[in-house]
């Protein structure tokens, strides 16, 4: 294979089409200028700024190499001292860190310790590292090189870029497709030469899939590489990548590899369990007993399954990949699913691309009916998929072709509240708040109580994220049964959502479900709005004022609702004698929002955020004795 590559890089050489020009940066040499630099003009606020990113794809070597200038503005911009970068295995690193001491350059290099390496796939590695001694003022470089195309080249960042560019030579040997993600399109000065300039900070605003889908860069996928003597093709098209995956060590053999291990659960299931469905959720439980270590992957890191099963910990693919054994022994029809998580960006129908795929699910088929399951989430219930991987179409694996496949689901985060409350002359509010989670809410209920050792423990943190709440009994009822709502009732005392205006008493009726946050801040939105799922909140807030006290002020009541009638919400006030029933309903009835409905979701939460900030006002009763 050696003598290949070799081969290779020599018919390269001849192949070449240089681009003669100076580079933009040179790995080291920082100058005064840089160093004494206290602000970006392009961007004042920006806390950091990319002073130059270069990369340049060595068709000779067939090598890549990547150099980055960053500039440290404010002390928020030390965050950008970390970071990773996708590789191939074989990687060269190094960084200088350059601080101006009394007038003085001091130049640091970044030492071995300070970078980490960590393999995803066979051909796919990420590369973290930390910049040490960052501080305001300071400049460092960080240059990398690997063999091989890279995987992806950004435009733009988080903080601003002055200057990004990109230079590949050419090779009629290697032919490979690129795509441009984003909105901000190079400019190509000469051919296979690509400048960006002057590049703003990419903004991410509340509910993306991912900034990956839409920050600009370019992304590239090596077609084949050929020259006399040796051939080998890649992404050319999803059916080729099914293939390669069923004929994959870590995958198609992980999965046909013996699952014996799993033959005492297999009867258990059977000896209890009668209906597929029944079967499909023991299945998912049984799975669960392996502990997920957090990592994603579609690939096994053996090609047998029971070792990790043995080990009791074990990767994402791994997981499922044994939830789709047990259920093949199950007699039960499935297939793989593997796809692209929401951080990770969306799959495109038309770029075929095996290295954007990263976990791996599992879709049972039952009565003509397709059951989406993963087993990683101990608290999540079958049929459910985690947030990360409600992100659009994933791939269904097959032994013939595969085929897309829907990864919406139409559970939905569903809350109800319930305050019955009763005001005293200390104007504390005093009684009881219920709560029925379900789906997505009852789920991110359960992660979050069983991050607690004790129920202790969870009540406390809850009185402290809650200012002025205190809980003096409670409830939760249904904890363990995934298949159930989720019932927890709290005895409490709130002592700060009531205020005293000279005679004027100030009540807030939402108490802790105000929305007083914005969520969509931007003026103009360049995306899509992706709640991943549909959410909806329904809040009946009852409170009983004093008999000395009377009902003054009440906010008038609104009901807001999207041109589609998808999303809508609804706040009404009623009161009887010395009491006060504020009913709130929102409504998100869809997960995809486009650009053109961003005006509209924008200016529902800001009625919504007006109207909770509206209070109900009481005084005291006025009679003939206080006259």
């Amino acid at each position: 294979m050696k003598r290949k590559y070799l081969l290779l890089l020599a018919l390269l050489v001849l192949s070449l089409n240089l681009v003669s020009a100076k580079d933009p940066i040179k790995f080291g040499k920082v100058n005064l200028e840089d160093l004494q630099m206290t602000q970006y003009d392009g961007d004042t606020s920006a806390v950091a700024v990319v002073l130059c990113k270069y990369g340049e794809f060595n068709a000779a070597e067939f090598k890549f190499t990547l150099t980055q200038r960053v500039k440290i503005l404010k002390k928020a911009g030390t965050a950008y001292s970390e970071f990773s970068f996708p590789s191939r295995e074989s990687v060269t690193v190094r960084g200088r860190v350059f601080n101006l001491v009394n007038g003085e350059i001091e130049e640091e290099k970044v030492k071995k310790e300070n970078i980490f390496k960590e393999k995803v796939t066979d051909s796919y590695y990420r590369n973290n590292i930390a910049i040490p001694n960052v501080k305001v003022g300071t400049v460092y470089d960080i240059q990398y090189t690997f063999e091989g195309f890279p995987f992806e080249f950004g435009f733009q960042q988080y903080i601003p870029v002055k200057h990004s560019e990109l230079r590949i030579e050419e090779s009629q040997y290697v032919r490979f497709r690129k795509r441009n993600v984003g909105f901000i399109y190079p400019t190509s000065p000469k051919n296979n030469v690509f400048v960006c300039k002057n590049v703003p900070a990419f903004k991410k605003e509340a509910f993306i899939s991912s900034s990956k889908n839409y920050i600009a860069k370019f992304e590239f996928d090596i077609l084949e590489i050929s020259y006399p003597g040796y051939y080998k093709s890649y992404s050319t098209s999803w059916e080729s990548i099914n293939d390669r995956l069923n004929d994959n060590t870590y995958f198609g053999d992980a999965i046909h590899n013996g699952s014996m291990y799993l033959n005492d659960i297999k009867k258990e299931i059977l000896a209890k369990y009668n209906s597929p469905e029944e079967q499909i959720k023991a299945a998912v439980e049984a799975i669960k007993t392996v502990q997920w270590d957090h990592s994603y992957s579609i690939y096994a890191n053996t090609p047998s399954l029971s070792g990790a099963y043995k080990d009791g910990k074990a990767n994402a693919a791994e997981i499922n990949l044994m939830l789709l054994q047990l259920l093949n022994k199950l007699d039960i029809e499935c297939k793989p699913v593997v796809l692209s998580t929401r951080s990770n960006g969306l799959l495109n129908p038309y770029y075929p691309s095996q290295g954007k795929l990263n976990y791996v699910i599992v879709c049972a088929m039952v009565n003509e009916k397709e059951i989406l399951l993963d087993a990683t989430e101990k608290y999540m219930p079958a049929g459910m998929l985690p947030y990360r991987c409600l992100n659009d179409q994933g791939r269904l694996v097959n032994k013939t072709n595969g085929r897309w496949i829907d990864l919406k689901t139409n559970k939905k985060d569903h809350k109800i509240i319930m305050y019955k409350l009763t005001l005293d002359d200390n104007l504390n509010l005093n009684g009881e708040i219920e709560y029925a989670r379900t789906d997505y809410a009852a789920y991110n209920f359960r992660d979050d109580y069983h991050e607690f050792a004790s129920e202790e423990e969870y009540i406390t943190d809850l009185e402290s994220r809650f200012s002025g709440l205190t809980i003096k009994d409670y409830s939760i009822d249904n904890i363990e049964d995934l298949t159930k709502p989720i019932k927890d009732r709290y005895q409490i005392s709130i002592s700060n959502k009531v205020e005293k205006v000279g005679d004027m008493i100030l009540i807030n009726p939402f108490l802790f479900e105000q929305v007083d946050d914005n969520p969509f801040k931007m003026e103009k939105r360049e995306y899509p709005v992706d709640f991943g799922y549909k959410r909806e909140k329904f809040m009946i807030s009852k409170i009983e004022i004093p008999d000395n006290y009377q009902i003054t002020e009440i906010p008038k009541p609104i009901r807001a609702v999207l041109p589609d009638k998808s999303t809508s919400v609804l706040i009404n006030y009623q009161t009887l004698g010395n009491s006060i029933t504020v009913t709130y309903r929102l409504k998100i009835g869809k997960q995809l929002y486009l650009m053109d409905e961003y005006a509209y979701l924008q200016q529902l939460y800001k009625a919504i955020i007006e109207k909770h900030a509206e209070p109900i006002i009481i005084k005291p009763v006025q009679n003939e004795a206080s006259l």
